[in-house]
């Protein structure tokens, strides 16, 4: 069984109404529960009222379904509300709070509806609005990776790609519809509707730019395999396809490119290396090592810069083991290819405490950290801003 655990994406802000939704759901539940408990009322009374019949049709009952999950056991509840706070605070994070409540509700009737097709049999539980969030997931971080619990014949924690977690859950869905009685508790065509919908929503939003695109999501992909084609059509001396047409890319205009571009010095093949083997332990989470190589890196070329999640990944990391000065030193790159970066702010702030606690840049401090205040939104960071202009005023 793959369990998930935490996706290697956290939100940028607290997700407020993914702990909402889990929060009502647990009461709903519990309330439920204990009041049959104490003969107060019956639980199965409760999930006759707001079940979704689709034989019996009743529009309000297409929300009220999503919040009411099996009394007569934990499982069904308890691993809904992990794959909702797994999945649901990174897409809570990309598409604001309101809207993603509105999406997460929308999920819940269209994969309600979903199932009234398929099935006319009663439905409950969170599950179908689950799916939409994770299809919403797999769209704007397909290239995130999860930390999942295996337990099979062996146990043991692991990280994965979030496309392979998904399209297994997915594959099993559709191979349970297909196979499965009509009989069957579990309504698969729900899940599957809520895949679709919530994949479809994620990849409209980025390609309308209603939401921008960042280096983890589906559209980063198409970006990827289009400069793959573009190099492997320039080295076969072939128009490049995708980024221009056929008159514009002939073999004869890339001869002439190639022919007037510099050669690689040894320095650069070097540098290209060092970037690569970072690129590398990053994704394989050894943050350490990756720090460790970007210092090399910076004694070779002080200018030196990561992709922008990187950049930022080992300049904390240089932060987190005391090295002040490359810390720093990797904050200023940030900042200055970075400008605009929605960390910006942040990462100013940070630079100002290194450069009052550790380095003594006082005035550099000051400029910085009264930059990013008024821009800061986290209680706990506008807390330090004031707490460090105080500092240099005493």
């Amino acid at each position: 069984m793959l369990i998930p655990l935490r996706t290697d994406r956290p939100p940028k802000r607290r997700p407020i109404v993914t702990e909402a939704l889990i929060v009502i759901n647990l009461l709903i539940y519990l309330i439920g529960v204990s009041g049959s408990f104490l003969d107060k009322f019956d639980a199965d009374a409760v999930v006759a009222f707001g079940h979704y019949v689709p034989r019996d049709f009743k529009f309000w009952q297409l929300f009220t379904y999503q919040f009411i999950h099996d009394p007569n056991g934990i499982s069904h509840i308890a691993f809904n509300m992990l794959f909702l706070w797994v999945f649901g605070a990174a897409v809570e994070d990309r598409l604001s709070r309101p809207g993603f409540l509105a999406f997460y509700l929308m999920g819940g009737m269209v994969a309600g509806i979903a199932h009234g097709i398929a099935s006319q049999n009663p439905v409950i539980g969170a599950s179908g609005s689950i799916a939409a969030v994770t299809g919403a997931f797999l769209a704007l971080f397909p290239r995130s990776r999860i930390q999942i619990l295996f337990f099979f014949f062996i146990i043991g924690l692991y990280y994965i790609p979030s496309l392979w977690f998904i399209g297994f859950y997915f594959f099993i869905d559709v191979a349970r519809q297909i196979f499965s009685s009509s009989k069957s508790d579990v309504a698969y065509m729900a899940h599957i509707a809520g895949y679709f919908y919530g994949f479809a929503v994620g990849f409209t939003l980025l390609a309308t730019k209603i939401i921008k695109h960042e280096e983890f999501d589906v559209f980063y992909l198409f970006k990827q395999a289009k400069r793959r084609k573009a190099f492997r059509s320039a080295s076969k001396q072939k128009p490049a396809g995708m980024w221009s047409s056929a008159q514009a890319d002939t073999s004869k205009r890339l001869e002439k490119t190639s022919a007037m571009a510099k050669p690689q010095s040894e320095i650069d093949k070097r540098q290209l290396e060092q970037r690569r083997e970072i690129g590398s332990l990053i994704a394989a989470h050894d943050l350490s090592e990756a720090a460790s190589k970007y210092q090399l890196l910076l004694k070779d070329s002080p200018d030196a810069t990561l992709n922008e999640s990187h950049q930022l990944d080992v300049a904390n990391k240089l932060y987190e083991q005391g090295e002040s000065e490359d810390a720093a030193q990797a904050y200023e790159l940030f900042l200055a290819r970075y400008r605009s970066s929605h960390k910006a702010n942040e990462v100013r702030l940070l630079l100002g405490l290194l450069y009052i606690r550790k380095l003594n840049k006082p005035q550099q401090a000051k400029e910085l950290i009264e930059k990013a205040k008024d821009a800061l939104h986290n209680k706990d960071h506008t807390e330090l801003a004031d707490q460090l202009l105080s500092e240099l005023e005493s």
